[in-house]
């Protein structure tokens, strides 16, 4: 598919920043994803790392049924503290967000039409798309919208989009004009505003005053309807045949969730699953070589973040942190936890490959300097660490147990401390001094208001650095895209010598495809169901 996305203005009053969609592009946009925890909604042009099936002429019908290896009991239907990718995709799959992000991490309509900023970007004024209808019938409209952005703002409803969102905005600078128009006068600029709201998994517009997410009578604009939900267990969904965009071929959708690995592998080698989430490397001999089953590989998907709580000890003492980081054996653990299907990284959440990385930036791997550090800081006969996981994340035990064996030769003990599916994110991730977590590809800027920020939605660290703040208020005051550019890498190489975050490998990943499936898209950080269809 085509996308001739409008680049920002340079004519026009006060030089705004335009941003109007082309028929094509209305048409493309609308799928359902899986966020920064594992897919997350955007479009598919050419040339995008992933796989698009074709296999005879698209027809309706049929349950397309989902392995899904990440999902617990605390599974929420609310979009905005969606943690797990089991209901990250049931959310997903019946909301809709305003805007979606496509391959090149630019902002592309959804129920937004289009866009405009002011000079400075810091007055907003978004269009949204008429005629469509939530699955009660109702007509969706900037009402809709307001209240979804008032939950946004209001730190009671735990939305992750706060921790985006309320550095720049209040409810005091949000009006709707009409039933189709939003107005979002900011506090201070933010010239990746719609960006950063596309690429939020979090950011799936609810209809006005919805306050119970258990499942029932729940609605949204999205190609599914919800028909049954069992948090931690799986749910069920079908068609939406009022949806606002294009037909969607599916019957319905049945997700089951699978935390052991290798029986989520077994569901789809035993015909009783036609697809699965990401399976870690370690399995995927098992798929190779067959005829009815496919392994769909994405190149640099995903990297393996080990967080420090730089407020306890020893976590706390810079040297420490850099210690860990040079007895890290990246292109080993590349060799090991990835079998080579990966690249070592420099602690910074942007694949190699990307126009965004630091020119010449390249990890430095030094255990007898790292032995000295420790030394300088009170550990002269090793530090011990203990690291929290979980094997409910394909790869993710993989990454820490490759990580556990490399940094032993600079004296590094790592203990690791497995949680269960039910627990990790409630008692493991950002509730230890030490745990594991992962980021798909995402759009740079977004990196830091989500993780590095002293206002960030995760921060995981719980650390902040007054020169990366400085340097990302520039950022989101460029509109200028090659000196977002700078001003990002500017900011994440400053981030990586003060932050508490090891980012050693981006990996590789991978899902298992029947035969039978076509027309599914997957790509860096996407699954789009509407156009999937069953031979």
């Amino acid at each position: 598919m085509d996308h001739n996305f409008q680049k920002p203005s340079t004519s026009g009053v006060g030089n705004a920043l335009n941003f109007a969609p082309s028929r094509r592009q209305v048409l493309a946009v609308g799928g359902i994803s899986l966020g920064a925890l594992l897919l997350a909604a955007c479009t598919n042009s050419p040339g995008s790392t992933g796989s698009e099936q074709s296999g005879g002429t698209p027809k309706k019908g049929g349950t397309l049924r989902i392995s899904i290896g990440d999902g617990g009991s605390s599974d929420t239907l609310d979009p905005g503290t969606i943690l797990t990718a089991n209901a990250t995709l049931a959310v997903k799959s019946i909301y809709d967000p305003l805007a979606v992000t496509d391959t090149d991490f630019k902002a592309q309509p959804a129920l937004a039409t289009s866009w405009e900023a002011n000079a400075d970007a810091t007055k907003w004024t978004i269009h949204l798309r008429e005629g469509v209808k939530w699955h009660d019938g109702s007509d969706f409209t900037s009402k809709d919208v307001m209240y979804t952005i008032s939950r946004w703002l209001d730190p009671k409803s735990e939305s992750a989009l706060n921790g985006f969102l309320s550095p720049y905005l209040d409810m005091g600078g949000v009006s709707a004009p009409d039933a189709s128009t939003i107005v979002l006068n900011l506090k201070k600029a933010n010239s990746v505003l719609m960006e950063t709201i596309g690429a939020n998994p979090a950011s799936h517009l609810i209809k006005e005053g919805v306050t119970d997410f258990s499942g029932k009578n729940l609605v949204g604009t999205g190609p599914f309807k919800l028909t049954s939900w069992s948090p931690g267990t799986g749910w069920k969904a079908v068609r939406n045949d009022a949806y606002w965009g294009d037909t969607v071929y599916l019957d319905g959708i049945e997700a089951t969730v699978t935390p052991d690995q290798g029986a989520k592998l077994q569901a789809a080698l035993s015909g009783a699953a036609d697809v699965t989430d990401m399976i870690p490397v370690s399995l995927w001999a098992g798929i190779q070589g067959r005829n009815d089953l496919a392994l769909e590989t994405i190149k640099n998907r995903q990297s393996w973040a080990f967080a420090f709580d730089q407020r306890v000890a020893p976590f706390n003492d810079s040297r420490v942190l850099d210690a860990i980081k040079l007895a890290t054996d990246r292109d080993k653990m590349v060799e090991t936890a990835l079998l080579g299907h990966g690249s070592a990284t420099a602690d910074v959440p942007i694949a190699p490959d990307s126009s965004w990385y630091p020119a010449n930036l390249k990890p430095e791997y030094d255990p007898d300097k790292a032995k000295k550090l420790l030394a300088d800081a009170g550990f002269p006969d090793g530090l011990d660490i203990k690291l929290s996981v979980t094997d409910s994340v394909p790869g993710m035990l993989d990454a820490a147990q490759a990580w556990q064996q490399v940094v032993k030769s600079a004296g590094i003990n790592v203990t690791l401390d497995q949680f269960s599916p039910d627990t990790y994110w409630s008692k493991g991730w950002m509730a230890t001094p030490a745990f594991v977590d992962t980021f798909t590809q995402f759009f740079p800027p977004v990196g830091f208001d989500a993780f590095y920020r002293k206002s960030a939605a995760w921060p995981l660290t719980h650390f902040a650095d007054p020169a990366v703040d400085k340097k990302v208020d520039e950022l989101y005051a460029a509109t200028d895209q090659r000196r977002q550019v700078e001003l990002t890498q500017e900011a994440y190489l400053q981030a990586r010598k003060s932050y508490g975050l090891l980012i050693p490998v981006f990996s590789d990943a991978a899902y298992a495809r029947s035969s039978k499936v076509n027309g599914l898209f997957m790509n860096l950080d996407t699954v789009d169901f509407r156009k999937t269809w069953l031979a």
